[in-house]
């Protein structure tokens, strides 16, 4: 009787193996792998590439009436850096050699062939800044 049970138990475990799960980072280059998602979904829009497919809603990306995406750039703030910036089309900000941080308006077609450059360790939206006003005071 043991045998039967084990058996039948092993038959019903049969099910065909499930293929797995391909992640949508899974197919990014090299370049668009140092983008953040939020900046990668904002290009797919711009370029039209959203068509039937489901992108989360718009967050934390600001652009300009140029095109321009506000960006936080993790690289060396070099001048070489900073020219290829305004070669592109874009504006530098604010920039930290203590963070490694470059702060600019890049146009957004322009994001993924930047990442391109080996000097670039990663762009992000750039956080905006906040302050606190106690209840009562303003």
């Amino acid at each position: 009787m043991i045998v039967p049970v084990f058996l039948l138990a092993f038959l019903i475990n049969l099910t065909p193996p499930q293929p797995p799960e391909v992640s949508p980072k899974t197919g990014r280059t090299a370049a668009q792998q140092k983008i953040d998602s939020q900046l990668l979904f904002a290009i797919e829009r711009a370029r039209g590439e959203a068509d039937g497919r489901h992108l989360p809603p718009p967050a934390d990306v600001r652009v300009d009436a140029r095109g321009r995406a506000l960006v936080d750039i993790r690289a060396e703030p070099t001048a070489a850096l900073q020219k290829k910036i305004a070669r592109i089309g874009g504006e530098v900000i604010a920039t930290s050699s203590r963070d490694r941080s470059v702060v600019a308006r890049v146009p957004l077609l322009e994001l993924e062939t930047f990442a391109s450059d080996p000097a670039v360790a990663f762009i992000a939206p750039a956080a905006e800044a906040t302050t606190h006003h106690p209840p009562g005071r303003r």
